[in-house]
Parts: C-alpha cells; structure tokens; sequence
C-alpha cells in the first residue's frame, strides 16, 4: 500500500531493506522499524536566504504525527549551511552545505557536528536525476542512491541502485495522495500549506538519509532557478 502520483509512479511500489543495509546516522536511530512505511510530512522552499526553521513529522503514527527533526538555515558569505536536529536532543543530525564559489549546485551532507564529509549529492543538467557519490553504510559498504523527483507536481521516487532498475525505497506524494494512510487525517483540514508534500520510506531504510536526498534535490532546484533567472 502506498501513494499514487502519477500513471508511472502508480507501477512503483517501495521495498523494505534488510536491517543494516541502509544504516547511515546515529547507529540506526532513525530506521523506519519492520511493519509498514513511514510517512515524512515536510515541505518545499524552505531553504531561504534569511534562514527558515521548520518541524518534520512522521504521520504513520497518527492524525498528531511525531516530530522527528527540525531543519535550520543559515547564509554565510562562501558557504550555505542548513543542519537537521533531532527534536528530542536537539543534537545534529547531519549538516548540509553548498559552497558558493563551485562550478555546479551538488550539495555535500557532513557529520553532525560539521567535521566529517559523509557524502554528497548531485544532479543532471535541468535537475531531472539526482545522485549520491562516496556514500557509505555504519558499516563501511559502498551504496549509491538514484532520484527522480518533482517538488512543484509532488512527484518522484528514491532508489537504492539505479533509478529505473534499482529498488525503490522512498517515494514523494501530495497531501492528498496519503491522506487515507493516515487515522483520522484529512488533507482539507489539517493545517498543511500549498507547499507541503510527503516522503513515504520503506521499513529498513534510514529516514535521515533519505531526507537528506529529498532536501538536496530541493535545494538544488532552487540553485538551478536562480540560475536560470
């Protein structure tokens, strides 16, 4: 059971993982348990020049949802900074970062407290593909993500491996497209915004990861606008 987003889409249906393989933040803190998929409610265009905040919950549990992370932020002169928080430590999860002086938008994903290069993510001409380079697992494997979204019409998928071949492990929906996956949630009244989209992740996969992906390619777009204007 899953979101339906376009008549491509509709044929995608995300898979869980085996435990451990797509382990990446805090020794596993954050993989979606065995059972049924989680349902990220975040939104687009949040990563602003003056330094947006915003909450990121997990609907599966509910019509309340639980706050997983909170993302921050910041512009600086050679660098943009945005960082994930856990909402119950208010720890770092992982920092985000794109200098302003490259030749191309790839976003590099650090450690939590700025030190380590994890990985990176980067796209294609027109951001229509995106990918990582030099991720990892906790346990030291090689693993590439592929991407094919659209924030603006709420559609796309995540793939472990190639994205028309590989296994697809997290999907972008519209509020309206998951809303009879929630309890007692409607999309007409319940406070999301025109903005506001979903990221439905297989059990087995890390959340921060793919969060981590989604919000790159977000950012990427808004790189490749400013661009384009």
């Amino acid at each position: 059971m899953g979101c339906v987003n376009s008549t491509a889409d509709t044929l995608i249906v995300i898979k869980a993982v085996d435990a451990g393989a797509l382990t990446v933040f805090a020794d596993g803190k954050y993989v979606v348990p065995p059972g049924k998929s989680a349902l990220i409610w975040t939104k687009a265009k949040f990563w602003s020049i003056s330094g947006d905040s915003f909450k990121i919950k997990d609907m599966s549990t509910g019509k309340d949802g639980n706050v997983l992370f909170e993302v921050a932020g910041k512009a600086y002169s050679f660098t943009n900074k945005r960082t994930l928080v856990d909402s119950k430590t208010q720890e770092p999860v992982f920092v985000m970062t794109e200098a302003a002086m490259q030749f191309d938008d790839k976003q590099t994903v650090y450690s939590g407290d700025g030190k380590t290069e994890l990985f990176k993510v980067a796209s294609n001409f027109g951001n229509t593909k995106q990918s990582t380079n030099g991720l990892k697992n906790n346990q030291g494997k090689k693993i590439t993500l592929e991407g094919k979204m659209n924030l603006l019409s709420k559609k796309g998928h995540v793939c472990l491996g190639d994205v028309n071949t590989g296994r697809p492990i997290g999907k972008v929906c519209s509020p309206v497209q998951i809303q009879n996956l929630i309890p007692d949630w409607s999309a007409g009244g319940s406070g999301w915004a025109r903005h506001d989209y979903f990221i439905e992740i297989a059990p087995g996969v890390d959340m921060a990861l793919i969060i981590a992906m989604v919000l790159a390619y977000e950012q990427m777009e808004q790189s490749y606008d400013d661009e384009m204007n």
